[in-house]
């Protein structure tokens, strides 16, 4: 493979059934990479296959349930000065692709203070099945080959330089971004993954019982696994060692408490309101600029009807997220839309109809197919003089937001429509199908209307 640089860069990976990912995990740096690494760890589909075809130097490791020990084998497999270490359901975006090997030049050559850098740091961003961006953050991808940096723990590994976890890193998080697909419920469900890591953590544990960070993880897999309580059960335990042993990094307190905030404000429980004050308390004690204990504190506080104290939060969250330049994970990003909504409710109970507007349209702004926001906007606009006749104002926002010659945006409004009880703004809808179209449709619309009947009787 062609270098352009003097750089030399090994991409390296470990994987196992990723024939759906492995064209496109190879391809970001094929034009920048001097080698590429893959350690299969047990394959049964097309995976080792395409790597080979791609160019790929593949290797083969048993899987022992431990992750570190399989990157760390790729590691050593690797003759680059750097490594670049991501996942097959990960990859550079194209404009960070072509800044890699010159962020990684200006480190040799000026190091950073004074020091020498063995690691970069770069965005990691989650992004849905859509492509649509949701909670972001950042990871160590690419890091110096020597023999002192290796990955520890079996699962959710780090780097450790010679016995530590802290050693120099570089800032590249505005210049490097990397696109992770792999956390998706869609994800996970073909693959496994919530009972691969809840096993793997239940091991790490038994060896560390008050582990901050592994408590942390096994929270994350009871909820992708659905068993809400079980998680929020970790992360108390988490929080709890958290707050008593002062070497665990202040991230453990903040991660522990925003997962917390979050699995409250879901599901909303009237009794534990002194619980959930204390852990937003917490949270802006250690952490008062981030955006998060805000964000899903004001969430819990819309679930309590306390329309008044949410708007409050919800409107400082916007405004932390907007300035917020830490390095501390934002679950906020992937709720954009849920806050504007609630924020917007919020206003239209206090009676502020014009900043509900606006805020219900930014919801949309987010997500035009959110559906909680727009038949919010269609009750407040119903009530407007002549509009329950014409919806001639509703209609020209509405052209804003949606492309009306798309069924699929037609077939949006029209939900909207029926569950804000608005039939002028329905028929406005077929107005604009295409007559066989709009036949289908309403034929399908009432066959599900007779079905429902049926099954309620």
């Amino acid at each position: 493979m062609k270098n352009r640089k003097k750089i030399r860069l090994s991409q390296c990976m470990i994987v196992k059934n990723e024939e759906k990912n492995i064209r496109r995990a190879l391809s970001w740096g094929k034009d920048i990479v001097c080698e590429q690494i893959i350690v299969d760890t047990g394959s049964t589909d097309r995976t080792v296959e395409i790597a080979e075809e791609l160019g790929a130097k593949v290797f083969h490791f048993e899987w022992i349930d431990d992750f570190s020990a399989a990157k760390n084998y790729a590691i050593e497999q690797a003759s680059g000065e750097w490594i670049a270490f991501l996942d097959a359901d990960e990859y550079f975006t194209e404009v960070s692709v072509q800044k890699i090997l010159p962020t990684i030049l200006k480190v040799e050559k000026g190091g950073y203070n004074g020091r020498q850098i063995v690691a970069i740091a770069t965005e990691l961003m989650n992004i849905d099945k859509n492509g649509r961006p949701g909670v972001s953050g950042h990871q160590i991808r690419i890091f110096r080959n020597t023999p002192k940096l290796r990955y520890k723990n079996r699962i959710h590994e780090e780097l450790e330089f010679a016995g530590h976890t802290a050693y120099d890193v570089f800032d590249a998080r505005k210049d490097l971004t990397i696109y992770h697909t792999g956390y998706t419920k869609e994800a996970f469900e073909q693959t496994g993954k919530s009972q691969r890591n809840l096993r793997m953590l239940k091991k790490e544990l038994e060896d560390d019982p008050e582990n901050v960070e592994i408590l942390i993880y096994l929270g994350d897999s009871y909820m992708t696994d659905n068993s809400y309580d079980k998680a929020r059960e970790s992360f108390h335990e988490a929080l709890k060692y958290a707050t008593e042993k002062e070497d665990i990094p202040v991230k453990g307190v903040l991660r522990s408490a925003s997962m917390l905030l979050i699995l409250y404000a879901r599901d909303y429980m009237p009794e534990q309101e002194n619980t959930v004050r204390e852990i937003y308390e917490k949270y802006q004690e250690i952490h008062s600029d981030h955006p998060d204990a805000d964000c899903y504190f004001g969430a819990w506080l819309y679930q309590n009807k306390s329309y008044e104290e949410a708007a409050g939060h919800l409107k400082a969250a916007l405004d932390k997220f907007k300035r917020y330049k830490g390095d501390v994970q934002v679950y906020m990003s992937a709720n954009l839309k849920m806050v504007y909504a609630q924020l917007g409710d919020c206003c239209r109970r206090q009676k502020q109809y014009e900043d509900a507007v606006r805020y219900f349209t930014m919801s949309l702004g987010v997500d035009r197919y959110y559906t909680e926001a727009l038949v919010m906007i269609l009750n407040l606009f119903k009530r407007e003089e002549g509009e329950s006749d014409t919806a001639a104002g509703t209609w020209t926002l509405l052209s804003h937001l949606y492309n009306m010659s798309s069924l699929k945006d037609q077939m949006m409004i029209l939900k909207g429509a029926k569950l804000a009880s608005f039939p002028v703004l329905e028929e406005r809808i077929y107005g604009v199908m295409p007559e066989e179209q709009r036949r289908i449709v309403k034929e399908a619309l009432a066959k599900k209307t007779e079905e429902k009947k049926s099954a309620d009787q």
